[in-house]
């Protein structure tokens, strides 16, 4: 059907030129050349623009085309792109008593905004510990623990259904007046996606509340 409505559209624009052309002759032949003339130029300056316009057109809509079949083969070969960021934050605490407040699920009750935090029934102590966390706005996101040697460091991964493939380290190491927390993240898109934002600016943002509130929490047991 469609190429039967492009022959009949070719069809037709050949016939109205031919058509255009007559008529241009007729006028020149009945004395009035210059006429007849400016509407053969114009009528060949119209089609040299409208081949042009195609063209482009043509090429754009190749390119997309293009493009979108590029990044669908890369995303069914699994092709992504990785993004890292680090943030840290210093405490007059030694790191097990900031490890004893970051490590239970229960905790991000206090540090975050989440308004249930639990770990998940079934799994074990360590590694392979699941934790799920219900936010005030209802939305839910689970964790789990894939690597880890107290009180130094933990790595987990999001396994909540719909969110960025990502893992996030927890890394503690002493200081002269107490520890250091480093938070990393890694985060994997399709290689079609991209960050919207500077990955560290993203990051600071995200995490910088929780670091604060763990400062405020420690102050506040020791008054």
């Amino acid at each position: 059907m469609i190429t039967l409505m492009k022959v009949l559209h070719s069809i037709i624009y050949a016939a109205g030129y031919l058509a255009i052309v007559v008529l241009a002759s007729v006028i020149g032949s009945n004395g009035r050349p210059a006429v007849g003339l400016g509407i053969i130029l114009t009528l060949a300056a119209v089609s040299a623009a409208l081949l042009i316009a195609s063209a482009v057109v043509n090429r754009r809509q190749k390119r997309a085309v293009q493009s979108v079949r590029s990044a669908a083969a890369s995303a069914a070969a699994g092709r992504t792109r990785t993004y890292s960021a680090h943030i840290s934050e210093s405490y007059e605490h030694d790191a097990s008593t900031v490890w004893s407040l970051i490590r239970p699920a229960e905790s991000a009750v206090l540090l975050t905004d989440a308004q249930r935090a639990f770990t998940v029934p079934g799994t074990p102590a360590g590694v392979g510990e699941q934790q799920c966390f219900i936010r005030r706005d209802g939305s839910v996101s689970i964790i789990e623990v894939i690597g880890e040697e107290g009180p130094w460091w933990a790595t987990t991964r999001s396994i909540s259904p719909g969110e960025m493939n990502s893992r996030s380290t927890y890394r503690l190491e002493p200081t002269s007046t107490g520890c250091t927390l480093t938070l990393g993240t890694v985060i994997e898109l399709p290689a079609n996606e991209v960050l919207a934002e500077d990955p560290d600016q993203w990051w600071e943002t995200q995490m910088r509340p929780y670091l604060t509130r763990i400062k405020e929490v420690l102050a506040a047991r020791q008054t």
